[in-house]
C-alpha cells in the first residue's frame, strides 16, 4: 500500500539509525500497514497457535450498524515530544501552541466542522459525517500529577540515551515507545519525531473485539499502542511545513487507531470494508482535479479523494464517510481493549464539572412541540438522551410533535476539548394529554337570512369538566355567551364558528370548527303570482340586504314585478326578466346578468356601503346612494340620474335620454363620460344638468354634448378644471351664443376661481384659444362667455394666467348681420389678447367716412357693434380693424 519497500528489511532494522538531516517531504507515506505487519509477528512469536489472518466478512454489515444512535466520544491525549533537547518551541521540541493547534485539528475534522469541507464535491457531500469523537490534552500525568503543560510529555533523547533522529520503526517500536509510553488504558499516545524513509506516520490497529472485515484479531502489544508523527507533519503551526502542514497526518493515523483502512484497501482496486467510499486504484496524491477517475472507478464521479484515510495534501483532505464514522463508533460500542476504557480515564479532566443547565419550554400538550434548552460554555458539545431512546448533538433540540410517551427526564452531557470535566444536567418535560376533539352539529346547515330564526349549535361529545368557548371565524351571528356546550346563533349570512375545549388546570385545549350555509334565493315564479315579496315565489326565500338572488332564465312561469315596497337585495343575477312598476330595487352587491329590466316606474338603486357593479343597460330612474365607488357598463337613463352619496364611474360614456336629468353634488357625482344630445334655440338649454348651458342659439339645432370628469387638460402650471365638454353641433357651429361651463368645487384643480376663463380647442386638446369670460358665478360654480362664434370643439375652464397650450393667433372678422340693419354693421371678432380695437371704414374711393375707437375685447370672439354705422348710405366699403400691431380687412357691402 506505502511506497515503503519490503518487509523483510524493516524487520531486520532493530537496531538505531544513525543520526541525519531530514530530506524535504516527499509524497505522503503511512507505515501503519508495515507496522501492522511487525506487530502481527511479533504476536505470532508471543502466542504460539495465534492466527493473524484478517477478517474478510465483518460481524455487522453496515447499513445495520448506521440503525444505531451513535455517541460522542471523548478520549485523553497525550504528546511525547522525543527532541534534542533544544529549548521549549525550538527545533523538534514543538511548542505548546503547535500542539494545541494540532487538537483543534483533531476536533474539527472529527466532528466535521473543518472550514474546507464546503469545498466538497458536490456528489460527494451527503457522505460527509459527523464521526462523534473529540480529543482532549490529558491534565494529568501517571499517578495523578498534575501536568504543567496538559497533554505534554517532553523527552529528551539525549537524558535517555536515544539515537539520533531520523528514527526507523523497528528502533521507534523497540526501543523509543517502550521507553516512554503511558499507560494505554488512560492515554492516545502519541509520539511525534524525525522519521526515516520519508515516513509522514503510522498507528497501530485496535484489537478486533468489533469483529470489523480487514482487521485481525489483535492490534499488537500495549507498550507499542499508539500513533507516530513526523515532527514537521504535526500540526498547523510552529515547524509544520507544506503540504502536510495543516495537521491531517494525525487525523489520518488516529482513523488507523480507530479502526479504518485506507480508502483503496491496500491493494489496486482493494476494498476498505466502507462501502461508501467509490472502488480506486491506488493512493491519490498532491490534490487532484474533480473528478478524478481511476481503472476501477464505478461512477463518472470517480475516487473520494478527499477522504482522510487517502493520500492527498494535507489542503485537500476534507471528509470521513458515513460508513467509516459507523467503523470507528463499532469500535468504541463493542468494549474494545485500550480504547473503550479511555472513556473513563482519570487523565481527561480534573477539578470540577462544567457549570450546565438543562430545561424544557414547559409543559406542553401532546401533538405540539417542545424544545429542550442547555447552557455550557463556548464551543462546547452537547449529548442528549432521553425516553424512548431520543438522543441528540444540539444544543437545544426541537421535539417537533410530542406524545404522552416523551414525557419524563432528559439529560445533557457538555463537554469541551479543553481538558475540563464534563458537566451534566437533568430536565422533566410534561407532557400532558389534550382534550377529546369536540364533534359539532347545528339544528340545521343552512338557512334563510331573512327569516329571523335562530339555530343552535352543540357538541355531541361533551367533556365532563370541560371548559367550552365559541368563536365567529367568519359571518356573524355569535350570542354574548359563548362559555355552553350549545349556543344559538342568529346569522344573516353564511357563516363559520369554532368550538374551543379546555379542561380545568390545563392549558391543553382542542377546537373544531363547524359551518352553516344561508341560502342563496332563486326565483322559481311556482306561487304564479309574480309577486316579489310572494315567499313562494323563491327557492330558499325572499331576498334579503344580506342575501344573493338569482332570476333564471327559460321559466314558464311568471317572472317578478315589483310595483311599490322595497325589494332588497345583496347581489342580484337576472338571467330572466324582471318589471320593475314602483317602489324601489334596493341592491346592497352587485346588478349582473343579461335578462330584461322593464322598468316602467320606480327607482333602482345603490344602497350598498362599499364598491358595487352595476349591469349595462336602460334605466329610468336610477339612484346611486350608499358609499364608495359604484361602477357601471355602457347604460342610458330615461328619466332620472340621481347621485346621493356615492361615486358612479362609468366604464363607457353614460347617456342621458333626452328627456333625462342629472343630479350630483360634489360629493357625489358621475366620474368619466356622461352625454346628450338636446335641440337648442333662443332660449337657456342646460342639457339635463350635465353642466353646460346655452343660450342665444338664433338658427335652433341638435347640439351633442360630452362630458368627461376626473381628467384635466393640459400639463404642469397649465392644467384645467379636472372636467371638459366635447359640443358637437349638427350642422353649422351656431353663432353669436352665451355658453356657461359649470364645474364642481373638487374639479379646480387649485385654480383661482376668479381667475377661470373658457378655453377652446380644435384639436382634441392638442392646443387651445382662451375664449375669455364674461361673467364668474362663484356661488353657481359655473363661467359664461357671450357671444360665442363657434360651439364645435372641445371646452374647459383653465386660468387666464397660466393658459393652456396656445394654438396661433388669428383674426377672422366678418360683417354680421348681412345685409346692413337700421341699426348699422356688427363685427365679430376673434382675438388672442385683450384691448381695444380700432375700427375704420373706407368707401370704394378711399375715403375714410367711419373712425373710431371701440371698447376693449376680451380674449376669443367677441361680437362688436359699431355705433352709427346704419348712417351710411348703401353701397361697398372696406372695413379695417387693427389691434396693436394686428390688421385684418374685409370688404362689406350695404344693400
Amino acid at each position: 500500500m506505502v511506497k515503503f519497500g519490503a518487509l523483510l528489511p524493516w524487520l531486520l532494522a532493530l537496531g538505531p539509525v544513525a543520526a541525519q538531516t531530514l530530506p524535504p517531504a516527499g509524497p505522503r507515506t503511512c507505515a501503519t500497514q508495515q507496522a501492522d505487519s511487525y506487530q502481527q509477528a511479533q504476536l505470532q512469536k508471543r502466542r504460539p497457535g495465534y492466527r493473524t489472518e484478517k477478517l474478510t466478512v465483518g460481524r455487522l454489515p453496515l447499513s445495520t450498524q448506521r440503525t444505531a444512535a451513535a455517541t460522542t466520544y471523548t478520549l485523553p491525549v497525550v504528546v511525547h515530544i522525543i527532541s534534542d533537547g533544544e529549548a521549549v518551541g525550538v527545533g523538534s521540541n514543538l511548542s505548546q501552541a503547535q500542539v494545541q493547534a494540532q487538537l483543534d485539528v483533531l476536533n474539527e475534522d472529527y466532528r466535521n466542522r473543518n472550514a474546507n469541507g464546503a469545498g466538497v464535491p458536490a456528489p460527494f457531500q451527503p457522505l460527509r459525517a459527523d464521526a462523534q469523537f473529540q480529543f482532549v490534552l490529558a491534565q494529568r500525568g501517571p499517578g495523578g500529577r498534575a501536568l504543567a503543560e496538559p497533554g505534554i510529555d517532553r523527552v529528551s533523547r539525549r537524558a535517555l540515551g536515544f539515537d539520533a533522529p531520523p528514527y526507523a520503526q523497528a528502533y521507534i517500536e523497540s526501543t523509543i515507545k517502550p521507553a516512554t509510553d503511558w499507560d494505554p488504558d488512560q492515554y492516545v499516545n502519541v509520539w511525534v519525531m524525525g522519521l526515516s524513509n520519508n515516513i509522514l506516520g503510522y498507528a497501530q490497529y485496535p484489537d478486533n473485539t468489533a469483529g470489523l472485515a480487514g482487521l485481525s484479531a489483535l492490534g499488537g502489544a500495549a507498550n507499542t499502542d499508539g500513533v507516530v508523527v513526523l515532527t514537521s507533519a504535526f500540526g498547523r503551526a510552529g515547524s509544520a511545513a507544506a503540504p502536510y502542514d495543516q495537521g491531517r497526518t494525525l487525523t489520518h493515523e488516529l482513523g488507523h487507531f480507530l479502526g479504518l483502512r485506507h480508502t483503496w484497501g491496500d491493494a489496486n482496486c482493494g476494498d476498505d470494508y466502507c462501502p461508501d467510499t467509490p472502488p480506486q486504484l491506488g493512493p491519490n496524491y498532491g490534490c487532484p482535479t474533480f473528478p478524478h477517475v481511476t481503472t476501477c472507478s464505478i461512477s463518472p464521479n470517480g475516487d473520494l479523494f478527499q477522504d482522510f484515510l487517502d493520500y492527498a495534501n494535507d489542503a485537500c483532505m476534507a471528509l470521513f464517510s458515513l460508513d467509516q464514522k459507523n467503523r470507528m463508533q463499532a469500535v468504541l460500542a463493542a468494549g474494545t481493549p485500550r480504547r473503550t476504557v479511555l472513556l473513563t480515564s482519570p487523565a481527561l479532566c480534573t477539578g470540577a464539572p462544567l457549570a450546565t443547565t438543562a430545561a424544557t419550554s414547559g409543559p406542553v400538550c401532546a401533538g405540539s412541540s417542545a424544545t429542550l434548552t442547555a447552557t455550557g460554555p463556548a464551543g462546547a458539545s452537547y449529548d442528549w438522551s432521553g425516553p424512548n431512546g431520543f438522543v441528540s448533538t444540539l444544543q437545544n433540540p426541537v421535539l417537533p410533535a410530542t406524545t404522552l410517551a416523551m414525557a419524563g427526564t432528559y439529560t445533557v452531557q457538555v463537554s469541551v476539548t479543553t481538558g475540563a470535566c464534563p458537566g451534566a444536567a437533568s430536565t422533566v418535560l410534561v407532557v400532558s394529554p389534550a382534550p377529546p376533539t369536540p364533534v359539532l352539529a347545528a339544528s340545521a346547515a343552512t338557512f334563510c337570512p331573512s327569516g329571523g330564526v335562530g339555530l343552535t349549535l352543540s357538541v355531541t361529545n361533551p367533556l365532563v369538566g370541560g371548559q367550552y368557548t365559541w368563536a365567529v371565524v367568519s359571518g356573524d351571528g355569535l350570542p354574548a355567551v359563548v362559555t355552553t356546550p350549545s349556543i344559538s346563533v342568529s346569522p344573516t349570512q353564511s357563516s363559520t364558528y369554532q368550538l374551543t375545549v379546555g379542561v380545568a388546570g390545563s392549558a391543553c385545549t382542542t377546537a373544531a370548527t363547524i359551518s352553516v350555509r344561508a341560502l342563496t334565493p332563486v326565483w322559481s315564479g311556482a306561487a304564479g303570482t309574480g309577486s316579489w315579496f310572494d315567499a313562494a315565489n323563491w327557492q330558499g326565500c325572499v331576498p334579503s340586504r344580506t342575501t344573493d338572488a338569482v332570476i333564471p332564465a327559460g321559466l314558464a312561469t311568471p317572472y317578478p314585478t315589483i310595483s311599490g315596497g322595497t325589494a332588497e337585495v345583496r347581489t342580484l343575477t337576472q338571467q330572466g326578466g324582471l318589471t320593475l312598476a314602483g317602489g324601489e330595487l334596493a341592491l346592497y352587491g352587485d346588478y349582473a346578468g343579461t335578462g330584461l329590466l322593464a322598468q316602467t316606474g320606480g327607482t333602482v338603486a345603490t344602497r350598498g356601503a362599499g364598491a358595487q357593479r352595476l349591469r349595462p343597460g336602460t334605466y329610468q330612474a336610477l339612484l346611486v346612494a350608499g358609499g364608495g365607488v359604484k361602477t357601471i357598463g355602457p347604460a342610458t337613463v330615461t328619466q332620472a340620474l340621481i347621485l346621493a352619496g356615492a361615486i358612479l364611474q362609468a366604464d363607457s360614456a353614460l347617456t342621458l335620454a333626452p328627456a333625462a336629468t342629472l343630479t350630483e353634488t360634489d360629493a357625489s357625482y358621475v366620474l368619466g363620460q356622461v352625454q346628450t344630445t338636446r335641440a337648442a334655440g333662443p332660449a337657456t338649454e342646460n342639457f339635463g344638468g350635465l353642466g353646460v348651458r346655452l343660450a342665444g342659439v338664433t338658427t335652433p339645432d341638435s347640439i351633442h354634448v360630452r362630458r368627461t370628469t376626473g381628467q384635466g387638460q393640459g400639463t404642469g402650471a397649465g392644467l384645467s378644471i379636472s372636467r371638459y365638454y366635447d359640443i358637437a353641433p349638427a350642422g353649422n357651429s351656431p353663432l353669436g351664443t352665451t355658453l356657461a361651463l359649470a364645474y364642481l368645487p373638487h374639479e379646480l384643480n387649485s385654480l383661482p376661481a376668479a381667475q377661470l376663463s373658457l378655453f377652446q380647442s380644435t384639436d382634441d386638446g392638442a392646443t387651445w384659444r382662451d375664449q375669455g369670460a364674461t361673467r364668474r358665478d362663484a356661488t353657481g360654480a359655473a363661467v359664461s362667455r357671450d357671444y360665442v362664434a363657434g360651439l364645435a370643439g372641445r371646452w374647459t375652464l383653465a386660468s387666464a394666467a397660466t393658459p393652456l397650450p396656445p394654438a396661433a393667433v388669428t383674426y377672422a372678422i366678418q360683417a354680421f348681420p348681412v345685409p346692413f340693419t337700421a341699426e348699422g354693421l356688427s363685427i365679430q371678432v376673434t382675438t388672442a389678447t385683450a384691448g381695444p380695437l380700432d375700427v375704420q371704414l373706407y368707401d370704394v374711393l378711399g375715403r375714410a367716412i367711419y373712425n373710431r375707437a371701440v371698447a376693449s375685447v376680451e380674449v376669443g370672439t367677441s361680437l362688436v357693434p359699431l355705433l352709427g354705422s346704419g348712417q351710411l348710405q348703401p353701397g361697398k366699403y372696406i372695413l379695417v380693424v387693427r389691434q396693436g400691431a394686428q390688421t385684418a380687412k374685409l370688404n362689406v357691402v350695404r344693400e
